[in-house]
């Protein structure tokens, strides 16, 4: 198993100070891990960063000599958009979740409010090939939520058009999968960008 670079580690630590040292909800979330370790294992580089709570930070560490309380192993990809998306958000179904479950969710939630643009430590950690695969595997995800998205919209517009009609917990349920999946398509097309200006020769 690989060890994460030094520099990585201390990134996401210092991340995490500010995080702590800003927000007011912060420390309610780390004091809700308790004392519990949580192994998050990136598939695919065979990478383990072990998040470690201590009195009123959050140690980030390639090595660990007990047995972690929780584990979550996500490839790059599923891990960019578990870490980017908003706290309180469901996990992807790809995340392997096991050990404590609720240690990790509350573990996600507190990373998914540090101010770090993850893909960018995908990229340390992966390298600009794994970092392109990741790129390619996001603009595969917004085509496909591009497609479910007209599709909604498409069927919407035939019950409009003076098809079936169907009844009003439908339809507004068809409404909040469109505003849900607008929602993704704009949030996952930020993340794009952000990670085509990271590379050689793209914008600042």
């Amino acid at each position: 198993m690989k060890t994460p670079p030094a520099p990585v580690t201390a990134l996401l630590e210092a991340a995490i100070r500010r995080y702590l040292a800003l927000d007011p909800n912060s420390r309610a979330r780390l004091e809700a891990l308790g004392t519990g370790v949580v192994a998050l294992h990136i598939t695919g580089i065979d990478l383990t960063l072990h998040f470690i709570p201590g009195d009123g930070f959050l140690q980030v560490s390639g090595r660990y000599d007990g047995e972690p309380d929780a584990h979550i192993a996500a490839s790059p990809l599923t891990l960019a958009r578990l870490l980017s998306d908003d706290p309180g958000a469901p996990l992807p179904e790809t995340v392997t979740l096991v050990g404590d479950v609720e240690l990790a969710r509350r573990l996600n939630d507190l990373l998914r409010g540090v101010d770090l643009h993850w893909e960018d430590l995908l990229a340390r950690l992966v390298g600009e090939a794994g970092a392109q695969r990741v790129r390619r595997g996001l603009c595969g995800l917004r085509a496909r939520w591009h497609r479910a998205r007209d599709g909604v919209q498409g069927r919407v517009g035939e019950q409009l058009r003076g098809g079936p009609l169907a009844g009003r917990a439908e339809v507004e349920a068809y409404m909040d999968a469109v505003d849900r999946l607008r929602s993704d398509t704009d949030r996952l097309e930020a993340r794009i960008r952000r990670l085509e200006g990271n590379r050689p020769g793209g914008g600042v």
